[in-house]
């Protein structure tokens, strides 16, 4: 149902801001001379305020991982002229999500050279020791503050070790991963467990029977802060089949984050 237009409101609807909130789209072409019109790929969820506009994607890749897509857009809050850094995940870099903590940097205090707003900029980069650092753009006064009145420099937000996401069991918890190909003889695991906590893994075909030595049984318990330590059995790191071998893993935790799982 189209609803009646005030008397003065002008005609039409082709400029941006008559059509509704921000989106984020993508188009695609083989050339740079025709693009066609782009389809929304993030869009403002039920729990943005009316407020909020997406500005400036942000997308990426996880270093080393270039089927791994990522966003971080910024929020422009027209309620109180802030901004953050929101991240966002997609499998194939065409259907998007937020994560549910998806916050990931917030405007500085007032004052600061990056207390107006921050904007994130491409690409994710991994430092000699493990880190991910992304650049960000701060600006020393409020997004729509009149131009050239303002100051701006380049930041870097960093996660340690590569620990940019992570899932976690504040208590006991168990999850599975889908089948897929071992790509190496040896697991690697980035976690962070608890004191009085552990994390186990047990391989399993595509049958989902434990591979032989490779159980929770004799799966040995893991402690402490690791970063690519080795996921062992009885001592044992190998996975007890060739690389290119289907798997599945099973995860159990205990007051435990995973961050990442590698293989070599």
């Amino acid at each position: 149902m189209i609803e009646p237009r005030a008397v003065n409101a002008p005609a039409g609807g082709a400029a941006f801001y008559n059509v509704g909130r921000r989106s984020i789209g993508r188009t695609e072409s083989p050339d740079f001379r025709s693009f066609p019109v782009s389809r929304p790929i993030l869009v403002p969820g039920a729990d943005m305020a009316p407020s909020d506009v997406l500005y400036t994607n942000g997308r990426t890749t996880i270093p080393g991982a270039p089927w791994s897509h990522v966003m971080f857009p910024s929020v422009w809050h027209q309620g109180d002229d802030s901004t953050t850094i929101v991240m966002a995940s997609s499998h194939d870099g065409f259907v998007w999500s937020c994560l549910p903590d998806r916050e990931v940097f917030r405007t500085a205090p007032f004052g600061t050279w990056d207390g107006g707003c921050v904007f994130a900029r491409p690409n994710l980069v991994e430092l000699p020791d493990g880190s991910f650092a992304l650049p960000y753009t701060g600006y020393d006064v409020p997004h729509k503050y009149p131009r050239g009145q303002f100051r701006f420099a380049t930041g870097y937000m960093v996660w340690p070790r590569g620990r940019l996401v992570a899932l976690e069991a504040q208590g006991l918890g168990e999850f599975s991963t889908v089948a897929f190909l071992a790509p190496g003889r040896r697991m690697l695991v980035n976690a962070d467990i608890l004191r009085a906590g552990r994390l186990a893994v047990e391989v399993a075909d595509l049958n989902g029977q434990p591979l032989p030595g490779r159980s929770f049984a004799e799966a040995d318990d893991l402690f402490g802060d690791l970063f690519r330590a080795p996921v062992t059995w009885k001592g044992q790191s190998d996975l007890g089949i060739e690389p290119g071998t289907p798997i599945m893993l099973r995860f159990r935790l205990d007051r435990a984050s995973l961050f990442a799982i590698d293989f070599e």
